[in-house]
């Protein structure tokens, strides 16, 4: 048999084992901290890139959308609401029904959309207020055809220019 003492002691020494220390909990908080400021500036850039291809592929709905009721109606459109008896545009509060081209708020509520024209030539052109440098810039010539879209690349020098459709 063991004495008393013996088991006592063997046992406390169990006790003082289980668990972390501090040492190790500070470490593993410190690991964890230099993970997360590594990681999330790349996981926000990529949701900033993936609102700014979403907002792209918009535009390029409205690019056709105006080539298309150039083609049906035979005149070119005016506004928003012109634009929506060929196809919808959609902002935060259903189809976009201004009765000119003045800025709107896609759908998505990040970006706000504006078309310019002179003659032919219509330059739609969208625009974040956080993210000045994300912005997209696309244009389509109904004279030629010729069409385009330009994405920034969220740096300070790399903002979106106006593509060609001379």
């Amino acid at each position: 048999m063991k004495k008393l003492s013996t088991i006592n002691t063997s046992e406390r020494n169990n006790k003082e084992r289980s668990g972390f220390t501090l040492i190790e909990c500070i470490a593993t908080v410190a690991i964890v901290g230099i993970l997360s400021s590594i990681a999330l500036p790349n996981y926000m850039n990529q949701v900033n890139r993936t609102r700014q291809n979403e907002t792209a592929s918009v535009i390029s709905q409205i690019q056709t959308t105006i080539a298309a009721y150039a083609d049906e109606f035979g005149v070119l459109p005016t506004s928003w609401a012109d634009l929506n008896n060929t196809n919808a545009i959609m902002t935060e509060n259903g189809p976009a029904t201004s009765s000119n081209f003045s800025a709107i708020n896609l759908a998505g509520g990040f970006y706000n959309a504006a078309i310019t024209h002179t003659d032919n030539l219509f330059t739609i052109t969208a625009t974040r207020d956080d993210v000045t440098n994300l912005n997209v810039i696309a244009c389509i010539n109904l004279t030629n055809g010729a069409s385009g879209i330009n994405q920034g690349k969220g740096t300070a020098d790399t903002a979106a220019t106006t593509p060609n459709c001379g």
